[in-house]
């Protein structure tokens, strides 16, 4: 049931904070056999909006303060030193509940190198039944996808002509087609598959949280925001939350969970003393536990654009600036649940390697069917553009920048002094630099020449280097895939150990996307599903144990 406020006496068997992506799996897992009592508590509002549930309508979101956080990031001293905008879900649901809906397992290799830096159970086959049992997605091979999990699976598989070109471009350029990018295969060119069911978002809160909203054991407090976690020595026995204009503490008698992902976990462990000793003495925190890498090995996918315009009006571009345009895919979406209103992002795209000296896909071509000054150009005013238009998007996969994430200042409203860095290491801006010429390439190729009337940013006159470096670092945005601040390992550095139990504190967990070492490749969705799912496996065997 969801509260807006508890009794000063209140007490749990388990508390997670934070329902996004991996939070809303936690308290649907924990409280599902009636014999916990779970709280969960959620900074945020309720998930009610429709423009949540259909995708292109994500659109009126991104910049809405009432289901967003406007994060910002430090400035960045490789991109011109200009401030990042991180726009992060403020709602049920999390960020999952405003993201591009892209279902990425990630690149089997990625997770191998996990388990193989000392993270016992974290390889690509350890992760495997996890994915399979959150996913409905029958039209894959039952061997290796899921069928009747709570997460919808849909491919955009012949989605429109656009899709089509890009896809037959990409194979002329040499890029082998992939039937299933989530079967564990990952190098080559695909359509792209979205968290939806029936057209509509598929999100953790929908498909895990609503359901168990009316579990009697299950309380959802929204609204509310975690101060700091309540230790008695080194063992975690509740939260301390400011909610109704108080702060309140309540009780665990089990165990925490972070689930407040790699923006929040790491600022929460700070402002409650458990983290590296020189920063939480810099602001008079008393240190309960000197964790040194909390904060640390902040990582996100930088993204670089190329714009074109279209030959045809079949874009995003062309619906939300043509009220015709809008009947005309809102009937197609009400009657066939099929069209431009049922996706929100991209639509295709190509892993691939940067060269033959490479062991993994480090960078990605992706096809998003609309075009702006930016990421975040989704309406008129935001800087739409005001023809047909599609993105390249070009990422490097395993960046090579690190960043970190530290509290500023003892106020838990406060955001973090957030850095993750971008371009600091050459290596990733060289590989930007490849991805665009392989762009270019594949634009020029026969199947997809025909639909491009000219490239519009940076322009076909910007050709040599330093031009395209230049152009790099005015435009580089985010990807929206920050991870590894409560990193998981076994050296020094880690935030959790595999069981993901914050190190030297007994009956606390991170179970978010900031345990991971390394960004798993592409998006980052189905793996905080993923992580979520096995967090509370862990969590629940250790009740049994």
């Amino acid at each position: 049931m969801y509260v807006s406020s508890l009794p000063q006496d209140a007490e749990f068997d388990y508390i997670v904070v934070g329902a996004g992506s991996s939070g809303c799996v936690m308290a649907d897992r924990l409280s599902a056999d009636g014999r916990h009592r779970v709280l969960l508590i959620e900074a945020g509002g309720r998930d009610n909006k429709l423009n949540i549930r259909i995708p292109l309508m994500v659109a009126k979101l991104l910049m809405d303060e009432r289901v967003t956080w406007p994060f910002k990031t430090e400035p960045q001293t490789h991109l011109n030193g200009k401030p990042q905008l991180w726009v992060r879900g403020r709602v049920i649901g999390g960020s999952n509940s405003i993201n591009g809906l892209l279902f990425v397992r990630g690149d089997p290799m990625e997770y191998d190198k996990w388990r193989d830096a000392g993270c016992a159970g974290w390889g690509y086959s350890d992760m495997l039944p996890y994915f399979k049992q959150i996913e409905d997605y029958p039209e894959g091979d039952p061997a290796v996808r899921g069928r009747d999990g709570p997460i919808g699976v849909t491919d955009l598989g012949h989605f429109d002509e656009l899709v089509d070109a890009f896809v037959g471009a990409c194979e002329q350029n040499g890029f082998k087609r992939l039937s299933d990018y989530n079967d564990g295969s990952y190098e080559g060119t695909f359509p792209l598959q979205y968290s939806t069911k029936n057209g509509l978002r598929s999100s953790s809160a929908y498909a895990y949280l609503r359901p168990a909203s009316k579990r009697p054991h299950l309380t959802i407090l929204t609204d509310a925001v975690a101060t700091r976690v309540l230790t008695e020595g080194r063992r975690a026995t509740g939260i301390e939350v400011s909610c109704g204009g108080g702060l309140q503490r309540i009780r665990a008698r089990r165990e925490v969970v972070l689930s407040a992902g790699p923006l929040k976990s790491p600022q929460i462990l700070e402002l409650s003393g458990i983290g590296n000793a020189d920063v939480l003495q810099k602001f008079g925190i008393d240190v309960v536990h000197h964790l040194p890498g909390v904060g640390a090995n902040l990582r996100d996918h930088p993204n670089v654009r190329l714009t074109f315009e279209c030959a045809r009006p079949i874009t995003i571009n062309d619906v939300l600036r043509s009220p015709l345009l809008r009947v005309k895919e809102g009937l197609r979406f009400i009657f066939q649940r099929k069209g431009l209103l049922t996706i929100c992002s991209a639509t295709a795209q190509t892993n691939f390697r940067s060269s033959k000296d490479v062991r993994q896909p480090d960078l990605v071509l992706r096809l998003l069917p609309v075009s702006g000054k930016d990421r975040y150009a989704r309406t008129k005013a935001y800087g739409l553009d005001p023809f047909p238009g599609f993105t390249f998007g070009i990422t490097p996969l395993q960046p090579h920048s690190v960043g970190t994430l530290h509290i500023r200042s003892r106020n838990p409203h406060d955001q973090a002094a957030m850095d993750p860095r971008y371009l600091s290491h050459e290596a990733d801006a060289q590989l930007i630099l490849d991805g665009i010429r392989v762009a270019r390439k594949v634009a020029q190729q026969p199947a997809l020449n025909s639909l491009i009337v000219r490239e519009t940013r940076p322009g076909p006159e910007t050709v040599d280097n330093a031009a395209l470096l230049d152009y790099v670092r005015e435009t580089a945005q985010t990807s929206w895939h920050m991870v590894g601040t409560c990193k998981m390992g076994v050296d020094d550095m880690a935030v959790v150990d595999p069981q993901l139990g914050v190190r030297g504190i007994a009956n606390l967990r991170v179970v978010d996307t900031s345990i991971c070492p390394t960004i798993p490749s592409s998006n980052t969705n189905a793996p905080a599903i993923a992580i979520g799912e096995k967090g509370a496996d862990m969590v629940l065997a250790a009740a049994r144990a």
